[in-house]
């Protein structure tokens, strides 16, 4: 496997801005990289895509220069082994409840004796096979970025046991979905949702872990960073898309009636 760039600039102290994609498009994926975003998330939880497109749309960031995690619908080994085998730069596992599940999802993200991913050599993952079996595992290892999920009050709960799992590189905190859990759906600023985030912060922090986390704005990115998080998605591209559009008709529309946007 190639140098990964994204784990070496988390793991050097950076800051890391990506987004997710749902289109399922190659020339997205291309845009968001020359536009100079860090990495670019395969939505496969989300995104109405399987792994051709998947393994497409890694193609499209690695010739841009941009790194590629695929979100995998669930923690399943079968579905982690799968989005590392296309070969994607990391794995982001959502809904990881407890250190065992984070146990589950990092062993499946690795090979031994640091995991058990299934193997094969003839991937593109390992180029087809033009490197060796020993090659691949190795370097394997050492540069998949392995990301795993806290977004339910349970798994904030078990933040120290999730945080502190080998193999696992960043824990993301899903706002929207533990604002759900918590019994404020959509609540993100809530002061006790918050308060929740923080918490799971302060732990990572402790234990050394990179964190990630979800942004609508900028201005709430810049919040997040000012925290501690390094790993940052903003908006998707859908979303990015949809704003940007109603951005240029409005102020379209306020030429027509001869005002001017706001």
């Amino acid at each position: 496997m190639q140098p990964n760039q994204l784990k070496s600039l988390l793991k050097n102290g950076g800051v890391a801005y990506g987004t997710f994609t749902r289109f399922g498009s190659g020339a997205a994926v291309e845009i968001l990289g020359y536009a100079g975003f860090d990495f670019v998330v395969i939505d496969m939880e989300h995104g109405p895509f399987g792994y051709e497109t998947a393994l497409e749309l890694a193609r499209a960031a690695r010739s841009v220069g941009m790194s590629s995690v695929v979100r995998v619908p669930e923690n399943r080994p079968a579905y982690i082994m799968r989005a590392l085998d296309i070969g994607a730069d990391g794995v982001q596992v959502p809904q990881v409840e407890s250190g065992e599940a984070a146990r589950m999802a990092a062993g499946a993200a690795h090979y031994h004796p640091e995991g058990y991913r299934g193997v094969c050599r003839f991937t593109r993952a390992a180029q087809y096979s033009s490197i060796s079996a020993e090659e691949h595992f190795r370097t394997s290892n050492q540069e998949v970025l392995t990301v795993v999920h806290i977004e339910g009050k349970e798994a904030a709960r078990e933040a120290e046991a999730i945080a502190t799992t080998p193999g696992v590189d960043v824990v993301f905190i899903g706002p929207y979905d533990l604002s759900q859990s918590m019994g404020l759906p959509g609540q993100v600023n809530h002061p006790d949702v918050v308060a929740a985030i923080d918490s799971i912060i302060k732990t990572c922090r402790r234990h050394g872990v990179v964190i990630g986390t979800f942004a609508d704005t900028v201005e709430t990115a810049a919040y997040w960073v000012e925290r501690g998080a390094q790993y940052i998605t903003l908006l998707t591209d859908v979303g990015i898309l949809t704003q940007s559009c109603q951005e240029l008709v409005k102020s379209l529309k306020a030429i027509r009636t001869g005002g001017h946007a706001q």
